[in-house]
């Protein structure tokens, strides 16, 4: 039997909430990125109304095109927290062998490897979470469009995986 919050988030994406928190999320995130680059000047107004702008093209997607974004964002997300849950807990664990551990944690993170590292899990993520396929135009997982299959995929982001890991390897060998 499903507890009460499955019901509630099964209700809740068939009303097709979670594509209105898309469109919060994008309306947001552009929203911040204009304000701060100052593509259009300092006027709120008109950083208000380019960022709505965006946003609603975003929340047209699904509809024009039949890819749902729901499933790939959350997935991404989703996969995002378990790796910074999995850093935060390795930080934790780490802080308890290094006595002043922020310093190193900042000395660490001055590498350019450890950029690279994480370009490569921001990448990796991307691949796995099937936001790839909303660039391509093709939804893992919706009837009627081809999908690479699961193997490929999976090789794919083994091998990023691996990327990251002997780039972390690396990193931390020397430092």
């Amino acid at each position: 039997m499903n507890d009460i919050f499955a019901q509630v988030v099964s209700r809740l994406f068939g009303l097709g909430f979670f594509n209105f928190l898309t469109f919060l999320l994008a309306l947001a995130l552009i929203y911040a990125l204009i304000r701060q680059r100052k593509v259009f000047g300092e006027s709120s107004l008109i950083n208000g109304i380019v960022a709505f702008s965006i946003a609603f093209f975003i929340f047209a997607y699904p509809v024009i095109t039949g890819i749902s974004l729901t499933i790939p964002i959350t997935t991404f997300f989703s996969q995002a927290f378990v790796f910074i849950l999995v850093f935060f807990i390795g930080f934790l664990i780490a802080s308890f062998f290094y006595p002043n551990f922020p310093d190193v944690l900042s000395s660490f993170f001055r590498s350019r490897n450890v950029l690279i590292s994480m370009i490569t899990l921001s990448l990796a993520l991307f691949v796995t979470s099937g936001l790839v396929g909303v660039i391509y135009g093709t939804a893992i997982g919706q009837k009627g469009q081809p999908t690479a299959p699961a193997e490929i995929t999976l090789l794919i982001a083994g091998l990023i995986i691996a990327v990251v890991v002997l780039l972390i390897a690396g990193s931390v060998g020397r430092g």
